[in-house]
């Protein structure tokens, strides 16, 4: 008990100084966020919309490839206001922003095996996603696409390929991009297909890769290859035949050249595409110098 006229003792309350060293982490978490935010609009380039008429398992967040290289990511996706298609928002990356011109197309990479074709089986397992073509460069910018329901034809010849056309009955199982093969080697790609202008078959657009222009002479002979053949004779038995795995998951052309090479074909000359080799095609063996 305090004696009387002795003063109640009084608490002497100082402010806490700040620390300096709040400033330390406070000043690297600002700087490692203004980091963060100038590395991602640096990258980011434009952004598009793509419409299709079906997404068909494309979700946000998957990307968009080209040449095998993501090059921007789908951000959002919903429905068109007329609820006849999807829209899908796009962020490209700043690299890829020439892909943002007029002409460029866009399509859904889907799983596909049948007997006309075979692509995508990558996405069996993996994410969808958008793959790109580019449309010319220098073009007009724009930042609303139309995605294609199917992947596009082939683009022109590659700058010395030799194209030439073969004359068929009918189209079969080839499609653009169906591989061209030399003594089971690829030497080059169908590019396209249309019927003749008189509609009494098909003729198909093939070109040929410049290394191996000089195996097509104005005598060497072109038919469809891949698959399994068949065939049973009475005595003979049953005999199948196939080529290489490749050609039997998906058709293609073969090509064979005489022991004595004609001369070299005009560009855009037309052959016969047979259904089946002749034996003596598949024994010719001439010896021809390819290309640099």
């Amino acid at each position: 008990m305090s004696e009387p006229g002795q003063g109640i003792p009084v608490a002497d309350v100082r402010p806490r100084r700040f620390s300096l060293a709040w400033l330390v982490p406070i000043g690297a978490a600002v700087l490692i966020a203004v980091m963060l935010y100038i590395d991602l609009v640096k990258d980011k380039g434009p952004a598009i919309t793509i419409r299709f008429d079906d997404a068909a398992g494309l979700k946000q967040g998957d990307a968009i490839v080209h040449r095998g290289l993501a090059v921007g990511v789908v951000r959002e996706l919903r429905l068109t206001d007329d609820m006849t298609g999807v829209i899908a928002s796009v962020d490209l990356a700043r690299h890829a922003g020439a892909l943002a011109v007029d002409g460029t197309e866009f399509w859904v990479v889907r799983p596909e095996l049948s007997l006309e074709r075979v692509a995508g089986l990558e996405t069996l397992l993996g994410p969808q996603y958008i793959a790109a073509r580019p449309g010319d460069i220098g073009g007009a910018p724009r930042t609303e696409f139309t995605g294609l329901e199917r992947p596009p034809a082939l683009g022109p010849a590659a700058d010395g390929s030799l194209r030439v056309t073969l004359r068929a009955e009918r189209l079969g199982s080839l499609a653009p991009g169906s591989p061209v093969h030399y003594r089971e080697i690829r030497v080059g790609s169908v590019r396209s297909a249309r019927l003749a202008d008189d509609a009494t078959g098909v003729l198909i657009a093939v070109d040929i890769d410049p290394r191996f222009s000089t195996l097509v002479r104005d005598n060497t002979r072109f038919w469809r290859s891949g698959g399994v053949g068949f065939d049973f004779g009475l005595f003979r038995g049953l005999s199948v035949r196939a080529d290489s795995l490749s050609s039997v998951i998906s058709s293609g052309i073969s090509l064979a050249t005489p022991r004595r090479p004609g001369a070299a074909p005009d560009a855009g000359a037309v052959f016969d595409l047979a259904d089946t080799p002749d034996e003596d095609w598949l024994g010719w063996s001439p010896r021809i110098e390819l290309g640099g």
